[in-house]
């Protein structure tokens, strides 16, 4: 197949959407494909430009055997809704000349967020009478409401009803979950155009741990404590700052530390938190290596995951998947009925808190602490249960899908 792919995230940028959107087309390349990909110059997980991309408005490389065509994106100093909206708009007029720049495709897929991109591409499977897959990797209008970052008003509705129109405009929408896929059902897609394909992951690449001690040897803090991570973006919805409530909770109890990595828009305001709560038992780090990230699971004890009440039909942790294969027992705060809290606890790979209740986290904390045998055993559920979930099963399937969308196009 002819594939073009557009996404606002691909290499070198290594986390969230970009994992995925990257993984994609290389494996549509492996396959036979001939793959170009619509994209941005990378900046993410820092939200900084490499050097040498300021002021450059187009450039053409190759990643893999795929044509990479790049367009300008806007990159705030301060990210606000505002200018997320500036930076979204800004990819998405460079994305549609690029998406002519492509040429004909048989099929064009794109990833959201931004669902602006949805509407760029919607316009260009009809300028090249193709069919359009979608893949809906959050929901971030819905998710944005729920939590009260934006209001309910016209302009919201608007948008709601432009998302809608250019979901059941696709030939295929897929999304990574049961929850979504119901939200999606929702706006009105129909059951026949729409997919359940969940986020991948290379299990025996990613089943490989790093050699305990290294991260360790960096961080004396560590020493003689149980330590508890979070790891990942640092966004309004991963709800890190209830793990700093946590953390002031056990402020005079020296048995436990924690760790904040990686960077995001609400990182200045976490430290700013931890600063006022006056915690010195929170270590801040940025976004790690692969290397690093890896050495760092190996010496911590628990992996602590959130989402704030409301955000759980709309988002799902594309990082779960790794920390599952690695084996680290979780430490999960969410809405019950959100799918991250039911796959936790109906998988056993950790214990899940409401979001919010501070004293039955710290209690699941301590039972934790108590019991190394029970981290060894979550883990191994975690580890177990990733299989289905490997590249080679999900990827397949989904390209099958795409292809027979192009045999009857």
């Amino acid at each position: 197949m002819k594939v073009t792919v557009a996404s606002i995230n691909f290499a070198p940028d290594h986390a969230g959407i970009g994992v995925y959107s990257t993984d994609f087309p290389v494996y549509l390349t492996e396959n036979g494909d001939q793959v170009v990909m619509v994209t941005g110059f990378p900046y993410y997980p820092h939200w900084k430009k490499r050097k040498e991309d300021h002021g450059r408005l187009f450039a053409s490389e190759d990643h893999r055997g795929i044509r990479v065509l790049r367009g300008y994106i806007y990159i705030p100093s301060k990210v606000s809704a505002a200018r997320r909206m500036m930076q979204e708009t800004s990819f998405c007029i460079f994305a549609a000349v690029n998406l002519l720049r492509a040429g004909k495709p048989d099929v064009i897929v794109v990833f959201t967020p931004p669902f602006f991109l949805g509407f760029v591409a919607v316009i260009a499977s009809r300028v090249w009478r193709c069919p359009l897959v979608i893949n809906i990797q959050d929901l971030p209008l819905d998710a944005a409401l729920a939590l009260g970052m934006i209001r309910k008003s016209a302009f919201s509705g608007f948008m709601l009803m432009l998302e809608n129109w250019i979901y059941r405009r696709a030939a295929l929408v897929v999304t990574i979950s049961d929850t979504m896929l119901k939200t999606v059902l929702a706006k009105g897609v129909r059951p026949e155009r729409t997919a359940l394909v969940p986020n991948w992951i290379d299990v025996k690449k990613h089943s490989v741990s790093a050699a305990p001690g290294a991260f360790r040897k960096l961080r004396p803090e560590m020493h003689g404590r149980f330590t508890v991570a979070y790891a990942g973006n640092l966004g309004i919805k991963q709800g890190v700052e209830l793990l700093l409530k946590l953390a002031e909770d056990l402020k005079a109890d020296s048995r436990f530390w924690f760790f904040v990595i990686g960077d995001g828009a609400d990182r200045p305001r976490l430290e700013e938190i931890a600063a006022e709560m006056g915690l010195a038992n929170v270590t801040f780090l940025p976004f790690m290596s692969q290397e690093d990230y890896y050495s760092m699971l190996a010496d911590v004890d628990l992996i602590f995951v959130a989402q704030r009440s409301g955000a759980g039909n709309n988002f799902f942790p594309s990082k779960l998947l790794g920390l599952m294969a690695q084996r680290k027992p979780l430490l999960v705060a969410a809405d019950p009925d959100s799918e991250l809290a039911i796959t936790i606890a109906q998988g056993g790979f950790g214990l899940v808190t409401d979001y919010g209740d501070v004293p039955a986290l710290r209690k699941s904390l301590e039972t934790f602490a108590s019991s190394r045998e029970l981290l060894s055993a979550f883990g191994v559920k975690g580890a177990g249960a990733v299989a289905k979930f490997d590249r080679s099963t999900v990827l397949k399937l989904w390209r099958n899908r795409i292809a027979q969308l192009v045999r009857r196009d």
